[in-house]
């Protein structure tokens, strides 16, 4: 193992375990997807371009500065074409530790309609809106290009998760890498209830505005904080009144 190895070997190992439940749980389709995890202020791991997530083992790993220079990488590895959006992201989120873009088919069919981008953003589970606030979805831009990290300038304060219309999703955690698939799996969760309650006829059930307010009181309990860059907001109603 070289140095970084060597000291962020847990982290890594995190990483690895992300991908390969990425992969098997549909997410990560061919070589789609990746990973970034900061772990010094100007160091950040991230996953390879051209490499099934599924596949992924501890020596494929890359890092990179936090201004896309290579720092290492395995003989025949490179970083991430995406590596720009994940640095431009952590730039405007100092907070944010781990990011990951994956391709789940139910949140991708969700951006493609109207009602879809409109029906992930309403107060409807609890745990989706402590998690990630309210999930909205990113005008679409052109993958593997700087467009796709500007794309994310006007919203990237106002949630921890993303949908990229026509395209994907994006998380953000301030723990790291192992949240990070865990608010995708909650947000494809989200999505499917979504799709299961239209199928059932009739408007979907929004929470009420006591019951956001009581969700704060939960929040505290839990020791987590407010979704969004820390002091966006005062409260969950001000994540989801305003915008709905």
């Amino acid at each position: 193992m070289n140095e970084i190895q060597k000291k962020y070997e847990k982290q890594i190992n995190e990483m690895v375990e992300v991908c390969i439940r990425d992969g098997e749980l549909g997410y990560g389709a061919s070589v789609g997807g990746n990973l970034s995890y900061r772990v010094e202020e100007n160091l950040v791991l991230i996953t390879p371009t051209k490499t099934p997530k599924r596949k992924l083992t501890f020596d494929m790993i890359c890092a990179v500065d936090m201004d896309g220079n290579t720092i290492f990488a395995p003989e025949g590895k490179k970083p991430t074409g995406e590596a720009f959006m994940h640095l431009h992201i952590m730039k405007m989120r100092p907070d944010i530790k781990a990011v990951m873009h994956a391709h789940p088919p139910v949140c991708i069919g969700m951006s493609t309609s109207r009602e879809g981008k409109e029906s992930m953003m309403l107060p409807l589970i609890p745990e989706a809106m402590m998690m990630l606030g309210p999930v909205i979805t990113i005008p679409y831009a052109e993958p593997n290009a700087k467009a796709l990290g500007y794309v994310f300038d006007p919203y990237v304060n106002d949630a921890n998760a993303y949908i990229l219309e026509n395209h994907g999703v994006v998380s953000l955690s301030a723990k790291g890498a192992l949240e990070t698939i865990e608010m995708i799996q909650i947000m494809e969760s989200m999505a499917e209830s979504i799709v299961a309650a239209k199928q059932m006829g009739g408007p979907l059930l929004k929470l009420s505005e006591k019951d956001i307010s009581d969700l704060d009181e939960v929040i505290c309990q839990l020791g987590w904080r407010l979704p969004g860059a820390p002091g966006r907001y005062r409260s969950l109603k001000d994540a989801f009144i305003k915008k709905n």
